[in-house]
């Protein structure tokens, strides 16, 4: 992650609102943020937190306290960071919750907290927004970009004021954390949590196994698996006897339950041919009654020959009665009829009378008729009248609107195009300002630039002789280091020489030379120099060494810079022209009056579009109103025409009709009452004609009706004499002796039929009676009753000794079989726990050894970030021995750590005075710095290095080289400058006045009562 641009608005010690530009930096910075103490250095860190993370670098702030007290009320508390990740450009906003004033009335109201991310393009503008509002949203996406979140991003890529010590003292379980986001080594992890996860569910499968086995026996009431085949032993064979003497009781069983049911069939037919006698004695009681039911049949069948006579003398006496009802009906309704065709006659005689007014009332009623019909058409010629006059009178007047708009359009125009001939004019005067400001602008800022190359200029002369005698100094301290350390290695050698001389004997060779003569041995001289001695002396002279190459490096790097400080400045002195010699003041004062005549311009170029719009719009406006103005002339002259011939003939027409025809209303009245008095005199007519026809009708058929009645009264008479005559001659000669008889005789045709069935069911039963009662007579001539008692008693007994013999068997085979499933279920069950078992052996091996549970306890993502470490660790240590005089190494720890606590991951310090290995947290202050500075160093050229690592492309610093002397400043700010040259942007916060010297690109911190600005020193354009 690369930082572009930084935007502070409000924010912790800046009141107003300040932008950073890291581009203009250079290539792969390496700048100083300088400033007083409580300027707001660390504020530009806690900014750059606080826009990707939401959160301050040290977290000892919430973002709401990050507001400025300075700023002014309406002012936004907001930060807003440009950043470049692996080749994208992404924009973040943050706006923490605070406090702003209300927009209508007194008080405040809360702002609540928001955060937008966007992608850039390529020209730095808005392509996608990734989150739109929420807080959470933009952090967890920032996070997922990045790859860190923010307390890891404060460890490996911002070392806060006061934190730098946090990675390098972090133990295994924090460092793991961070390691395994910064080289992706999750998969491991992932690996571990996959294989502890199976060994569980295979451990837990093994237990359930276990567990299952106890239950099995424990369901079978058994001890063991060996008392099971003792039991299945000894039960197999009582099975087999159970099941014997079963069969042998169930043998016994059935045939007492067959000598039982032959016994009771025999029982049963005695007592059925019983129950037949019985029934037949009852069946014969009913003869008698039989007897008399025949003899009623008979006298029956005789009376049914009687009975068409003694139909036909009842039919002939109803229809005389019949006659004579109808007579006496006719009678009355003769007399009836003449009273009402008398009352019709009458009444005709009134409506004949009436009738002669119908032609006066229709003639009255077809003049109102005609009258009514004028009055509806007077009606619709004034509803017309009205419609038509009121459409001239509006499209009159919309006439003379549109007239006076058009006239007042025509007005405006003209006053348009006197301005915008003025504006025009204005315009053309003002035509060159943007070219001359540009100019101008160019010129102002290579004055500054050219003004602040001279101090610059004055500063690096400064530095360079500052510079040039360190080189001298240096130059003479190798110088003088180097002879030393020969001298000391001389003096070394001769001391080895001596001792080797004083173990040299008379005729033994010499181990150097192997001559057997000494004749001028080494003399032991008491300034005898050590092999430790010799090894400072060189180390000495490396150290001054790598001094002088530093202070060559700074002076050659100050050369270029006057150098190259010259050539720009001859560059603008040639470009300024006689600008160069003017003061400063003159070239501002053109430069404002020129942005005033150009804001002019635009101010001018914007009333010209507008006027000029504006015109163009009344011009399509008065064509389009001159257009409607044409067409709306004649439809008025029409509209005038068609109102006035209206009126015209609305009064001939009103004048045409008597004053009482006028309303309309009184007219309706009068017509319907004409309408009722005509249909009440023509329905009167019509209903006395009816009436007179109907009653006459009425008449004539009640006279036809008397006389028919008068006719069938002789018919029935004659009639009745001969029927009487029949009867008497057939009841004489049937056996019956009156009338009496022959009516107690006669039976209807469902009491007859009962009759009959009951003579046949009797007849019936008693044969079916006697021919079962024969049947069961021949079956038992030669049996007796059997003892039913004694048989089901036996029967009893078999029964019970079968159920109790099945009970036993069915007990001994249950449990034999549950011992058999028993058996079946456990060689199930030891299949599957071996199985499982060995799974595990493989499994949980695996699983132990991933997740750390054997040897050092060292998991499997630990020990490939422990290899990952070691790469750091060689790429700190290079640093670190530098910095450190040849004196620390880092170190990972081999010793596990006590207790079940997690190692692998812990640093030690190897300490090359003392031979030993110590603790990271025993260095001193300015120790801890640079050992925190090599590891973050250190760890960002292995992540660097690492395909598909987190991208640590810069690195910020606060505070910490005050601690270092000079020497270790020194080798600080050139690992830095090494770190800057392999791409990296490297920033450091610092009171330390040396690094300003060393540091020319930087960004300096200004403090003031109305709060804090930052401005930018020798950055390249």
């Amino acid at each position: 992650m690369t930082p572009l641009t930084l935007t502070i608005q409000a924010f912790g010690p800046f009141a107003g609102s300040e932008t950073i530009d890291f581009t203009v930096l250079g290539r792969s910075p390496l700048f100083l943020i300088n400033g007083p103490t409580g300027a707001g250095k660390s504020s530009i860190l806690d900014a750059l937190c606080f826009a990707l993370y939401g959160q301050t670098t040290g977290n000892e702030r919430e973002p709401a306290q990050m507001r400025c007290d300075q700023a002014d009320a309406a002012l936004l508390t907001e930060v807003t960071l440009d950043f470049r990740l692996r080749g994208e450009d992404y924009r973040v906003r943050r706006v923490p919750q605070q406090e702003r004033p209300k927009a209508r009335g007194e008080g405040t109201t809360t702002h609540n907290a928001e955060a937008q991310l966007w992608r850039l393009n390529a020209d730095g503008a808005v392509e996608t927004c990734l989150v739109a509002r929420k807080v959470n949203d933009a952090t967890a996406e920032l996070q997922t970009l990045i790859g860190l979140d923010a307390n890891q991003f404060r460890q490996v890529m911002v070392l806060p004021q006061g934190k730098f010590r946090e990675l390098l003292i972090a133990d295994s379980k924090d460092r793991e954390k961070i390691f395994s986001q910064l080289f992706q080594t999750q998969i491991f992890q992932r690996i571990e949590e996959r294989l502890r996860t199976q060994a569980n569910q295979i451990e837990r499968a093994v237990n359930d196994h276990r567990q299952h086995i106890s239950g099995i026996l424990a369901g079978g009431e058994l001890e063991s698996e060996a008392s099971l085949g003792q039991e299945l032993e000894a039960l197999a064979p009582q099975v087999d006897q159970a099941r014997q003497r079963f069969e042998t009781a169930q043998q016994q069983r059935r045939s007492a339950e067959k000598q039982r049911d032959e016994a009771l069939t025999l029982q049963r037919q005695f007592e059925a041919r019983d129950t037949l006698a019985a029934d037949k004695a009852r069946h014969l009681e009913q003869h008698a009654h039989i007897e008399n039911t025949q003899e009623r049949l008979a006298q029956s069948t005789h009376a049914q020959a009687l009975r068409p006579y003694k139909t036909a003398l009842d039919q002939a006496q109803q229809a005389l009665t019949t006659a004579q009802a109808d007579q006496r009906q006719a009678e009355t309704a003769l007399a009836t009829q003449r009273t009402n065709a008398e009352q019709a006659q009458q009444s005709l005689e009134v409506a004949r009378q009436r009738q002669a007014e119908l032609p006066t009332l229709r003639e009255r009623h077809r003049q109102l008729g005609e009258f009514i019909r004028k009055g509806q058409q007077l009606s619709e010629l004034q509803g017309r009248y009205q419609t038509v006059q009121a459409a001239w009178q509006q499209a009159d007047v919309a006439l003379k609107r549109d007239e006076a708009q058009l006239d007042s359009i025509r007005q405006q125009g003209e006053a348009i195009g006197v301005n915008l001939e003025r504006l025009q004019t204005e315009y053309q005067q003002l035509a060159s300002a943007p070219v001359e400001l540009s100019r101008h602008h160019n010129l102002l800022t290579q004055r500054q630039e050219l003004d602040e190359l001279n101090r610059q200029g004055q500063e690096l002369t400064k530095h360079q002789q500052q510079a040039a005698d360190a080189l001298n100094r240096q130059q003479n301290e190798a110088e003088r280091a180097e002879r030393h350390a020969t001298e000391q290695e001389m003096r070394w050698h001769q001391g080895q020489a001596a001792l080797l001389a004083l173990t040299l004997e008379q005729d033994l060779p010499c181990p150097v030379c192997g001559s057997l003569e000494h004749p001028a041995p080494a003399a032991n001289s008491a300034d005898v120099v050590s092999q430790a001695q010799v090894e400072e002396a060189r180390s000495t002279q490396e150290q001054a060494r790598q001094a002088c190459q530093s202070a060559e490096r700074h002076h050659h790097q100050l050369e270029q810079q006057i150098n190259y400080n010259a050539e720009q400045g001859q560059r603008l002195n040639q470009q300024l022209g006689e600008w160069a010699g003017q003061p400063l003041s003159e070239l501002q004062n053109a430069c404002e009056g020129l942005r005033r005549q150009v804001q002019r311009r635009e101010s001018v170029e914007r009333e010209i579009s507008q006027q000029t719009a504006a015109r163009d719009a009344l011009r399509r406006e008065w064509g389009a109103l001159d257009k409607q103005l044409k067409a709306q002339r004649p439809e008025v002259e029409k509209a005038k025409e068609d109102a006035l011939r209206l009126e015209s003939q609305r009064d001939q027409m009103s004048q045409s009709l008597p004053e009482e025809a006028r309303d309309p209303e009184a007219v309706r009245r009068t017509l319907g009452e004409f309408e009722h008095q005509i249909a009440q005199l023509e329905k009167a007519w019509e209903s006395a004609q009816q009436a007179l026809s109907t009653s006459q009708t009425q008449l004539a058929r009640a006279e036809e009706q008397l006389r028919g009645a008068n006719e069938r009264i002789e018919r029935s008479e004659q009639s009745l004499q001969q029927v009487q005559s029949e009867w008497q001659a057939a009841l004489q000669a049937s056996p019956f002796g009156d009338e009496a008889a022959f009516q107690a005789a006669q039976l209807d045709d469902i009491q007859r039929q009962d009759l009959t069935r009951q003579v046949e069911a009797y007849q019936r039963r008693l044969a079916e009676l006697e021919g079962a009662l024969e049947n069961y007579q021949t079956q038992l001539a030669d049996k007796t009753p059997p003892d039913l008692a004694s048989l089901a008693r036996i029967t009893e007994v078999a029964q019970a000794e079968e159920n109790i013999q099945l009970e036993a068997w069915r007990g001994l085979d249950g449990r034999l079989t549950t011992l058999h499933g028993i058996r079946q279920k456990l060689a199930t069950t030891h299949t599957a726990q071996a199985e499982l078992e060995a799974q595990y052996q493989l499994w949980g091996t695996l699983s132990e050894v991933a997740n750390g549970r054997t040897g050092h306890r060292i998991s499997l993502q630990r020990f490939v970030l422990g290899v990952l470490l070691d790469d750091v660790l060689i790429q700190a240590s290079e640093r670190l021995v530098r910095m450190s005089r040849g004196r620390y190494q880092l170190v990972r720890r081999e010793d596990p750590s006590k207790g079940n606590k997690a190692s692998g991951l812990e640093l030690d310090v190897a300490d090359t005075y003392t031979g030993k290995n110590r603790s990271v947290a025993t260095l001193s202050g300015g120790e801890s710095f640079m050992a925190a500075l090599s590891l973050a160093l250190g760890l960002s050229d292995v992540v660097q290095a690492y395909a598909g690592g987190i991208q640590l492309d810069t690195l910020f610093i606060d505070e910490g080289f005050g601690s270092l002397d000079q020497d270790a400043l020194d080798q600080a700010i050139a690992m830095l400058s090494e770190l800057q040259m392999g791409g990296r942007m490297i920033g450091v916060i610092s009171h330390v006045s040396e690094l300003k010297e060393q540091m020319p690109v930087r960004i300096d911190v200004l403090a003031s009562r109305h709060g804090s600005s930052v401005k930018v020193k020798g950055a390249l354009f």
